[in-house]
């Protein structure tokens, strides 16, 4: 079913902090409270840090599906990451080999490649949601 909501895991950086700094915790909490103004499911929590981070990082977990949440977080997100250019996103979909990866660069990202990188992690076609079929440049996919 096209559109079936599904859990989006995004993880945000900023390669100008540490995932304890003060400021990013402040930053990660603007991004959930943009995404919740635009009424899109979303929660925070927190995990566990990698070896070698001073502090824990952060994970938000955002429920998409209908055309309108796309839409609504695209706008979100690509405003976030362009705010600062050292930010980056990683969106997740699904875990291991049936788990879908894409990671996002905000520095140039335009809307419709941000629209991209959404419905490329849902693995639906970008035709779906008005988007002409091209692959962005700013899109990086991980292999799982």
């Amino acid at each position: 079913m096209r559109d079936s909501v599904r859990s989006v895991v995004l993880t945000p950086e900023d390669l100008s902090l540490e995932p304890g700094d003060w400021q990013w915790g402040e930053q990660s909490r603007t991004l959930v409270r943009l995404l919740q103004a635009y009424n899109l499911d979303v929660r925070q929590q927190e995990r566990p840090p990698e070896t070698g981070d001073k502090g824990l990082a952060t994970e938000i977990i955002l429920a998409l599906g209908a055309s309108g949440t796309i839409g609504a977080a695209t706008t979100v997100l690509l405003n976030w990451l362009t705010t600062r250019s050292t930010r980056r996103l990683t969106l997740t979909v699904g875990e291991g080999a049936a788990g879908r990866t894409v990671r996002v660069v905000g520095e140039g990202l335009s809307d419709s490649s941000m629209r991209a990188a959404l419905l490329a992690v849902l693995d639906r076609p970008e035709t779906a949601d008005g988007t002409d079929g091209d692959t962005p440049a700013e899109l990086l996919a991980d292999e799982a």
